[in-house]
């Protein structure tokens, strides 16, 4: 769980601080081939920027911990055009 969170913390701040649309998938259960993930938790995720036009939890879809499965979104990437040129915080 740990090593899922730092993944989903990255790609939330990658979301965040370069104004775009981050997407992470994980993988979930074992995997006795590797002794890097031999364990693995965790679930996908579709992140933006809290901003304008966007969720303020900076999610916009996320799959169920734990479970596998498919996680996607539909993105509106004129939506990023608008934050990058007039969103609240304009970091890039």
């Amino acid at each position: 769980l740990a090593g899922y969170s730092r993944v989903r913390i990255g790609a939330m701040a990658r979301a965040l601080e370069q104004q775009c649309i981050a997407v992470m998938a994980s993988t979930v259960g074992s995997c006795d081939w590797s002794e890097a993930v031999d364990t693995n938790m965790g679930m996908g995720g579709v992140f933006c920027p809290p901003d304008t036009g966007f969720p303020a939890t900076g999610v916009i879809a996320e799959g169920r911990l734990g479970q596998p499965g498919w996680t996607y979104a539909e993105v509106d990437l004129d939506a990023v055009a608008r934050v990058r040129n007039d969103g609240v915080v304009l970091n890039r």
